[in-house]
């Protein structure tokens, strides 16, 4: 598990590690700037020309740090002080006397041409305000500029907590940022802006962490291996659950079919799809595996029947994927919402639904996950998609909290929240999951997890992150542009493929 920080919560930290546990803000500015130093030597010959952007704040002392470094290792560094912001903090002043004194050079202004790389140490993730001035003609003439482009902690003029752009921003090629990864580079414009991101340990004592309690956290390769139910030598299909996937209508069938494959690719033991008899060609011949029930939408008895008998077998009920919005849709909905106990996942047609009647989600006595996507969580909360997205946190964990619900709120960064203080944020994925059938993979895949007896909340935060890495792995496949869903459904053999992962 890793922690994801904002820049208020990062201030914290920072100012925690210094006043009450007593580290020395010089040391934490002196490992930061090694930490960039050692990107640049293993990455650059002595040759590379190096210009460093600074101005007076604390970064603007990282920067002069690095600078120092980059002399002393035979490296060609400048150094260009915008020389804008009205206070200089103290560690900054201290950087630049030391800079001076074993004579680094220092610019009055910046000739476009000639360097090899470029590193942006103007602002640090403490900046709220658009720039303008001399610092965004700085900014604009860095970003013009040939060269490798390389911020440090935080891209000068990215939101350390959305994302947005501040009036203008410099766009980095890398990142190396410090102690956290920060939640302004996942979000809005910062993930495009930072580039390739690597997280530094500067030495953030545990304590100090611990007393913030930061937000957000993700998760790494690492707790695949932790969090995936274990398969027992001696065990049979019975022993992993079973998942019904209540969905499809006339001439939809293929949501349903992504839900069930991608439950039984997660290592489920049984699934059965309950439909419209339609569907009962389609089904039975690309998914084969699958246990089939279907239905008479004009026959109400029949329609009873199905869903009684399915959700009498099921661990697990994935509901919506392709279900519509008819009158027997509605109809199912209310029946599974009223009768079924056990752990149910509500995606698209279902959410569609119950957003005219959250008092089903609020009687309902099922262990209840919604995946909405921002329009979808507009409908449940009657809030604008602009808004969603500007909060998503917020908005995810009031809405599990007052509905007992687990929230998967899917975006390009999913938020996954139990209502309580702390979320998890996914970062995997790719924008060519931005496709069809891609939400109904991610529901087998929550589901495939919770009939292998995790607990809610673990399977849709493990899930989301497998999902990501499985468009990961179908991007490098098939490329973005012509990945489709079933190439995702697929990449989940190879996400979880070898002895490592247990299996």
């Amino acid at each position: 598990m890793k922690y994801i920080v904002g820049g208020e919560e990062m201030a914290r930290i920072d100012k925690y590690s210094i006043e009450e546990i007593g580290i020395p803000q010089m040391v934490l500015m002196e490992r930061a700037a090694l930490e960039v130093f050692k990107f640049i030597e293993n990455g650059f010959l002595k040759t590379a020309h190096i210009l460093v952007a600074v101005d007076s704040g604390n970064n603007g002392g990282d920067g002069i740090a690095l600078a120092r470094l980059l002399y002393q290792a035979g490296y060609n560094v400048e150094v260009y002080w915008i020389d804008a912001l009205e206070k200089k903090s103290e560690a900054f002043i201290s950087q630049y006397k030391i800079a001076k004194n074993i004579n680094i050079k220092f610019i009055d202004e910046i000739v476009n041409y000639g360097y090899d790389i470029i590193v942006d140490a103007i602002f640090g993730v403490g900046l709220n305000r658009a720039i303008s001035g001399k610092h965004a003609d700085a900014i604009n003439l860095l970003n013009e500029m040939d060269g490798y482009k390389l911020a440090v902690d935080i891209p000068s003029g990215i939101d350390s907590e959305t994302g947005f752009v501040l009036g203008t921003a410099f766009r980095a090629d890398a990142t190396i940022t410090f102690g956290f990864m920060k939640l302004g580079m996942l979000m809005g414009l910062g993930n495009e802006y930072s580039g390739k991101v690597t997280v530094a340990d500067i030495g953030f004592p545990k304590k100090a962490v611990d007393f913030i309690e930061p937000r957000h956290y993700g998760y790494e390769e690492s707790d695949i291996e932790k969090l995936l139910p274990h398969r027992k030598s001696d065990s049979h299909k019975g022993s992993y659950g079973r998942v019904a996937v209540i969905g499809g209508c006339k001439n939809i069938a293929g949501a349903s079919i992504f839900s069930a494959e991608s439950a039984y690719r997660i290592g489920c033991g049984l699934v059965k799809v309950c439909t419209v008899e339609d569907n009962r060609q389609i089904l039975q011949t690309r998914l084969p595996e699958a246990m089939l029930s279907t239905f008479d939408p004009f026959d109400k008895d029949s329609i009873r029947k199905a869903i009684k008998d399915t959700i009498a077998w099921a661990d697990v009920v994935i509901l919506g994927p392709g279900l519509g919005t008819f009158a027997y849709s509605e109809y199912i909905v209310n029946k599974i919402l009223s009768e079924y106990e056990k752990k149910l996942i509500i995606d698209a047609d279902g959410l569609n639904i119950i957003s005219n009647h959250l008092e089903w989600l609020d009687e309902t006595k099922a262990d209840v996950i919604i995946t909405p996507h921002l329009v979808e969580m507009s409908r449940l909360t009657g809030l604008k998609t602009a808004a969603i997205k500007e909060a998503k946190y917020d908005v995810a964990k009031k809405f599990a909290k007052e509905h007992n619900v687990i929230v998967v709120l899917k975006d390009s960064r999913t938020i996954v929240s139990d209502g309580h203080a702390q979320a998890y944020i996914n970062s995997t994925g790719n924008n060519g999951m931005a496709t069809g059938g891609s939400g109904d993979v991610l529901t087998g895949v929550i589901g495939g997890l919770c009939a292998q007896k995790m607990n809610i909340f673990e399977a849709a935060k493990l899930g989301v992150y497998i999902h990501g890495l499985a468009g990961q792995e179908a991007a490098i496949q098939h490329g973005r542009y012509s990945m489709i869903a079933g190439d995702i459904v697929k990449s989940i053999t190879r996400v979880l493929e070898g002895d490592y992962y247990g299996i």
